[in-house]
């Protein structure tokens, strides 16, 4: 029995459409000073041809570049003729010839049209309890940017709800929320009153370093029909006794640096009452060596990722980040520890860390 293989040969023309590719993302990422490099530029490109038009934001949210490196990488492109300067963004004649020879001509995405890779989709039947939540939204205390708050979405956390029950983490468990801005306890009560009863819920705790966030959602708790608790902490500062090893599921959305995800996550380890309890932890770095790190302390610290969502929250505003970010389904294994110990003394939010 014989084989043969046959080698295809590259032509002039495409070897110089190669070579003219390879120089306008070289030249692209020097001009942005893009730490990812050429890499980073070509996943702007191959993003752009696969998604066109397609907003910044988009984009933003599919590379998990910030939205203004996105948007400079498309400025450098445009002065080179391979983005249009049309909106949303999208190749020229010139652009698809250098970068999209080879795309995949597949039609409609597949992705879930139903939860938009969320995993999550609302069902009609909360509408009602949606514009309710809605209501209470509006009448929120602003957000304090220093704190790296940034309001998730109404659907958000109806999501985040649909989530936690999904998981099995809130029927009978005892919650704790590391930070609520987002008024997901609210959610809770919210759900429990209209699908639940009081013994749907072990009971419920509440931490912030925001006291106006403490004042809004203790006033909006009052009179559920759980036990609950909502007290101002500083999570720089360790845990107190009655917060150690006291929990079931804790629920987090800390500010995006690496040092706030490492901290908060250890304080949730230092909460839970042990293996097999559940994290839920939303992160939203849109820089791959970020994530590296949180996922690298996520192990260190004895979590499992059980699952992962993309883009999972949404926020009012937060630009910067594409508007999103990522939901971390976490369980704590036998090997559960803290990595951060003690008072918190580096760097913690955003404006902190570009110092």
């Amino acid at each position: 029995m014989t084989s043969s293989t046959s080698s295809g040969r590259t032509s002039p023309a495409s070897r110089e459409r190669l070579a003219e590719a390879s120089r306008i993302v070289r030249d692209v990422a020097a001009a942005v000073g893009l730490a990812e490099g050429e890499p980073g530029v070509r996943a702007v490109i191959t993003t752009l041809a696969r998604l066109e038009p397609v907003s910044i934001r988009g984009i933003s949210r599919a590379v998990e570049l910030p939205v203004p490196i996105v948007a400079s990488i498309c400025g450098e492109l445009r002065k080179r003729a391979v983005v249009a300067e049309e909106r949303p963004a999208q190749l020229t004649p010139t652009g698809r010839g250098l970068f999209a020879a080879g795309a995949l001509e597949l039609g409609r995405s597949a992705a879930c049209p139903t939860c938009t890779g969320r995993a999550i989709a609302i069902p009609r039947h909360l509408d009602r309890l949606t514009a309710e939540l809605r209501r209470i939204a509006r009448s929120a205390p602003p957000p304090v940017f220093e704190l790296d708050q940034c309001h998730c979405t109404v659907e958000t956390k109806v999501r985040r709800v649909l989530a936690l029950h999904e998981a099995d983490a809130l029927v009978g468990r005892r919650v704790l929320l590391l930070g609520d801005d987002d008024l997901t306890s609210v959610a809770i009560r919210r759900f429990v009153e209209r699908f639940g009863s009081e013994a749907t819920i072990a009971n419920l705790t509440v931490v912030d370093v925001d006291p106006a966030v403490v004042g809004f959602v203790r006033e909006h708790l009052a009179g559920a029909p759980f036990p609950v608790t909502c007290s101002r902490h500083d999570l720089r500062e360790p845990l107190g006794p009655d917060l150690l090893r006291a929990f079931d599921t804790v629920v987090t959305d800390p500010p995006y640096t690496v040092a706030a995800a490492g901290l908060f996550l250890s304080r949730a380890a230092d909460a839970l009452a042990g293996a097999g309890g559940s994290v839920f932890f939303s992160f939203g770095s849109k820089r791959p060596a970020a994530s590296f790190h949180v996922q690298q302390a996520i192990a260190q610290m004895g979590f499992a990722i059980r699952r992962l969502v993309r883009d999972f929250n949404e926020y009012v505003g937060a630009g910067v980040l594409g508007g999103t970010s990522h939901l971390y389904d976490l369980v704590a294994t036998g090997e559960l520890r803290p990595l951060v110990t003690g008072r918190f003394t580096a760097p913690l939010y955003t404006a902190d860390a570009s110092r």
